[in-house]
């Protein structure tokens, strides 16, 4: 341990020194927060330095988490990417929205059921909500919330935006292409960009700048490690020890950290650390598949084992969040929007899932911000409480895990815990039926019942009636 936090102590020289947080920052009460949120997209618990990957490939990350708070059982809201950044967005549990499954690729929004998928138009967000109360929001990144104009982040409470739609599966920035592919940039981009990545950083450095002057809040979702990886040479050469997708993935992770470094000195350049803070989470566990690390956990992207729900998780806040923070307790992905409007002194929306986390943090609260938590993505599911985890596999029977003693879910307890399965199952069902249903499927198909009904067949106008034939034989 003490040569893994001399590692992290020396990545936060990479980051200005903490003496500079007072430069440019203004007296107490003058000047309002802003707040820069980082989806790390597949990134796993086994691949960040600061929860102890050796691996190399996040000096920037893991220089941050020695300013703030390290997060060592945050969850994701769901073990598929779209529901669980719903979650982020909304501050609400995304099956509760039935927001079940991932966005399928290759949707595009011409196709006549495309508004049925992804967030329903209207549904209040963090960028709505900070818009409203006076902050410049912007997204740049994979939005994966729907493709249709109602659906954009421009039209969900961001005022700037530079994203991708979920459809598309290039890496590289095709400005003005009708190919369910959109990038918006106000002049930051332009075809001169090799690589997606360069050019969303662009565009968040890019606001971070223009929008000094005024309180913002920025959520980037930048492509990550999601497939398919397309690392440059020089991100390769940097891991001459490590093969094939391993390899991949570990240039990609270094590219991504080394676009969250050039935000960070943005912020800095730009005299706005004192009075910026910083959120840094994944979506969902890594892929092993595509080279990832979950570390000792159990599971893969996509299942509700560890490996498949624990996600990588910082907050940074000068002047109140303490360097080197640590917190040990279960959080999730839906406790960003109310952490972050409590920090900008905003009140959270009413009817959200997620918890205020700052109580929690500082000392203020004891005990457990969620006292109990499920998942579900059609048969994968999961409730958790009390210690106890019950876990329905994508095949096999359910188990459960006594999961505060056994983070690796080694031990099932099922057959010698007849109880607590028992409880835990019947705890997990009431959840479960208390739902809305999905509303589309794993495949992207809509279910019949949540089909919207025809609309009735328009009544012929009495005015255009024509007039009856005259009798030929009157």
């Amino acid at each position: 341990m003490l040569r893994f936090a001399r590692c992290l102590l020396a990545a936060a020289a990479l980051l200005p020194p903490l003496h500079a947080l007072a430069q440019g920052a203004a007296a107490p009460g003058t000047e309002r927060l802003n707040a820069l949120i980082i989806v790390l997209d597949r990134v796993g618990t086994g691949d960040v330095g600061f929860l102890g990957s050796t691996l190399g490939a996040t000096p920037n990350l893991d220089a941050l988490a020695v300013r703030g708070a390290v997060f060592h059982r945050a969850y994701a809201a769901s073990p598929q990417p779209s529901p669980a950044r719903a979650a982020i967005l909304t501050g609400r549990w995304p099956n509760a929205m039935g927001f079940e499954f991932a966005m399928p690729m290759g949707e595009e929004a011409s196709a006549p059921d495309a508004a049925a998928r992804g967030l329903q138009p209207g549904t209040p967000t963090i960028g709505s909500h900070l818009a409203a109360g006076g902050w410049t929001t912007g997204f740049v990144g994979s939005w994966q919330m729907g493709v249709t104009a109602e659906q954009a982040p421009m039209a969900m409470g961001f005022g700037f935006d530079c994203f991708v739609a979920h459809a598309t599966r290039t890496r590289k920035p095709r400005p003005g292409k009708d190919d369910g592919f959109s990038l918006r940039s106000q002049g930051a981009v332009n075809e001169g960009f090799e690589r997606l990545e360069d050019a969303m950083t662009a565009c968040a450095t890019g606001f971070i700048e223009r929008e000094r002057s005024k309180p913002w809040m920025l959520m980037v979702a930048l492509p990550g490690l999601s497939p398919p990886l397309a690392p440059s040479a020089d991100d390769l050469a940097a891991f001459p020890a490590l093969e094939g997708r391993r390899r991949e993935m570990a240039a990609s992770l270094r590219s991504l950290d080394r676009s969250v470094g050039a935000m960070l000195a943005t912020i800095d350049a730009t005299g706005q650390t004192a009075r910026t803070m910083v959120v840094v989470l994944g979506d969902t566990g890594g892929s092993i598949a595509w080279g990832s690390s979950n570390g000792s956990l159990k599971g893969d992207f996509g299942t509700c084992f560890e490996g498949g729900l624990r996600v990588p998780m910082i907050i940074a806040l000068p002047g109140r969040i303490a360097p080197e923070t640590s917190y040990p307790n279960p959080v999730t992905g839906a406790d960003v929007l109310p952490t972050v409007a409590a920090a900008l002194g905003q009140a959270a929306p009413a009817s959200i899932d997620g918890i205020d986390l700052l109580p929690y943090i500082l000392g203020g609260a004891s005990g457990l911000p969620h006292a109990e938590l499920h998942w579900q993505a059609g048969q994968s599911a999961a409730t958790m409480f009390s210690g106890l985890k019950y876990v329905i596999p994508l095949d096999g029977a359910p188990s459960i895990f006594r999961i505060d003693q056994d983070p690796t879910e080694s031990i099932n307890g099922a057959e010698d815990s007849v109880d607590a399965y028992t409880m835990l199952r019947e705890r997990h069902e009431r959840w479960s039926q208390s739902l809305p249903p999905a509303r589309w499927l794993q495949d992207g198909t809509i279910p019949d019942a949540q089909r919207a009904p025809p609309p009735p067949p328009a009544m012929p106008d009495p005015g255009k009636r024509r007039a009856p034939k005259a009798d030929p034989d009157a």
